[in-house]
């Protein structure tokens, strides 16, 4: 399973203005971001990212997991292309694989991604870097102790000022 992290960020990392405002993506992330949902057939995000979706939750063209621990949610009733678990990653890998499909997208958050890349579970990093400076906010990921390289792989303009960077992970 080819996992792919996929992110906006700020030219200085940050993927939200405060702890929750990611109101400054463009149309133009989000259209890339609808293409590799389709292409993906399934995405992955925590808690947090889940409660920022709003009414925008569930994305069309894929399955919905939500990561977390909050047993309300674990509870509820919810339409065939959403599920809440609080498995680990690497059970959710496995549960997407058993589902026929070849590769994951993540979409964080900050803490979520970082247990990704811990494990070792992280293929792709893809950045929509948004030319933009952000103050305060939350960042792709949360400190961690390792050193990981990356190769890229490439690089593509969008419009409006907006770079797509992508790397492989090397393990």
């Amino acid at each position: 399973m080819k996992v792919i992290l996929y992110m906006a960020t700020s030219i200085n990392g940050l993927i939200t203005k405060g702890q929750d405002d990611s109101d400054w993506v463009t149309e133009t992330d989000w259209k890339e971001f609808d293409a590799l949902i389709r292409d993906c057939g399934i995405m992955v995000m925590g808690r947090k990212t889940y409660e920022i979706f709003g009414d925008d939750f569930p994305c069309k063209g894929a399955i919905n997991i939500v990561m977390t621990s909050n047993k309300k949610l674990l509870n509820q009733k919810t339409p065939s292309n959403v599920i809440f678990t609080n498995k680990t990653p690497k059970e959710v890998i496995v549960m997407a694989g058993n589902k026929g499909l070849k590769k994951l997208m993540l979409i964080g958050g900050m803490t979520l991604n970082t247990s990704f890349l811990k494990e070792n579970l992280v293929n792709e990093i893809w950045l929509s870097i948004h030319p933009f400076l952000i103050g305060n906010g939350l960042r792709v990921m949360d400190k961690f102790d390792c050193f990981k390289r990356l190769k890229r792989i490439g690089i593509k303009e969008l419009g409006e000022g907006l770079i797509q960077i992508r790397y492989r992970v090397n393990k």
